[in-house]
C-alpha cells in the first residue's frame, strides 16, 4: 500500500469517527434512562426522609427511657433500708418461729410426761387401796 492510500483510509475512518461522535447516544434511550435516575432519587430521599425521623423517634424514646431508668435508679435507692429492714425481720421471724415450736415440742414433752406419772400414780393407787383415797383427793383433774 502505498503512502497515499493509507493516508486516505486514516482521513476516512477519521471522518466517520467524528461524524458517529457527532451524532451521540440515542435521544429515547437517555430519556428513560434520565427519568428511572430521577425516580430512584426521589426513592432514595423519601427513605432519606423516613430513617430520619425514624431516628429522631427512637432518641426521643431513649431520652425518656434513660429518664426513667434515672428515677428508678433513685427509687431503688430508697427503697434499700426498707427492704433490709424487711429481711432483718424475717430473720426475727424465723427464730421467733424457731423458738416457738422448740417450746411447743417441750410444752408436749412435758404433758406426756405428767400423763405418764398420772398413770402410774392411777396403776399405783389400784394396787394400794388405802392410798388411793389420798392420791384422789390430793391429784388436780387433768
Amino acid at each position: 500500500m502505498s503512502d497515499y492510500t493509507k493516508a486516505f483510509a486514516v482521513v476516512i475512518l477519521s471522518a466517520l469517527g467524528i461524524w458517529g461522535c457527532a451524532q451521540g447516544p440515542a435521544g429515547g434511550a437517555s430519556v428513560e434512562k434520565l427519568k428511572q435516575l430521577e425516580l430512584k432519587i426521589a426513592r432514595l430521599e423519601d427513605d432519606f426522609r423516613a430513617a430520619t425521623a425514624a431516628r429522631d423517634q427512637f432518641r426521643k424514646k431513649l431520652a425518656e427511657s434513660e429518664a426513667l431508668a434515672a428515677e428508678l435508679r433513685t427509687e431503688v435507692e430508697t427503697l434499700r433500708p426498707v427492704l433490709a429492714e424487711r429481711d432483718e425481720l424475717r430473720n426475727q421471724l424465723r427464730l421467733r418461729t424457731a423458738e416457738r415450736d422448740q417450746v411447743t415440742q417441750q410444752f408436749e414433752g412435758f404433758r406426756k410426761s405428767l400423763k405418764e406419772l398420772l398413770g402410774q400414780m392411777d396403776a399405783a393407787a389400784k394396787v394400794q387401796p388405802n392410798v388411793t383415797t389420798v392420791s384422789n383427793a390430793k391429784s388436780p383433774n387433768l
